[in-house]
């Protein structure tokens, strides 16, 4: 792709002259878009953690959630991203690769539940996946959001079965800026991010599991 169909692609997603993503509420305002997308992503989120969205923690489960959550701000929402992005020097998944690389981390992430015993198994196995869903960022915004919330769901699905009994992310006991900075060093150094989930897995009361 050369740079002029790059630019295309990337201007595409924007109201001309402005870094605002094109959006159904018309804001042509970033940080008015800001506000209203952290208010209205918030009531998904809330209404997700009492009803979440079922699936088989796929690619379809990950689309749909994001297309739950952004998709009342979005048209976009639940598809991937077509345009390169890059975060602190650090390319994220080339777009042809997205489809590929997202299908084998889940296909992983559904078989290496199996063997975890422990919390800290588990925490190390979440930590890493959540790395690894990042550095694809499929879409082309709130890759965040989406992620935490599928790993949340498959937490308090998969946990009940396993050795080490019922868990669910409280994403509350997570420092985000912490996180935030210790993501720029996790492909080299991924201990304090898996600290940061062995933290923020707390048990969970049996009834919670049957909602999903």
């Amino acid at each position: 792709m050369n740079e002029e169909e790059y630019d295309k692609k990337w201007n595409a997603y924007l109201y001309p002259g402005t870094n605002t993503l094109k959006n159904k509420l018309g804001i042509t305002d970033y940080d008015e878009l800001a506000k209203r997308e952290a208010e209205i992503t918030f009531e998904k989120l809330v209404e997700l953690y009492e009803n979440p969205i079922k699936g088989d923690f796929d690619v379809l489960h990950l689309c749909n959630i994001h297309e739950y959550i952004f998709g009342d701000i979005y048209e976009w929402a639940g598809e991937y991203r077509n345009v390169y992005m890059q975060k602190n020097n650090s390319y994220f998944a080339e777009v042809e690769n997205i489809d590929f690389y997202l299908k084998e981390d889940l296909k992983m992430l559904n078989e290496k539940i199996n063997k975890v015993n422990t919390k800290m198994e588990l925490a190390d196995l979440i930590g890493d996946f959540f790395i690894s869903l990042q550095n694809i960022h499929p879409f082309r915004e709130g890759n965040g959001r989406s992620i935490r919330e599928f790993l949340r769901e498959f937490v308090l699905e998969k946990t009940p079965m396993l050795p080490c009994g019922a868990y669910e992310i409280d994403f509350t006991k997570i420092d985000g800026k912490e996180l935030n900075k210790n993501m720029v060093l996790a492909r080299a150094f991924k201990g304090p991010v898996i600290m940061q989930f062995m933290n923020a897995l707390v048990p969970v009361e049996k009834e919670k599991t049957n909602k999903i």
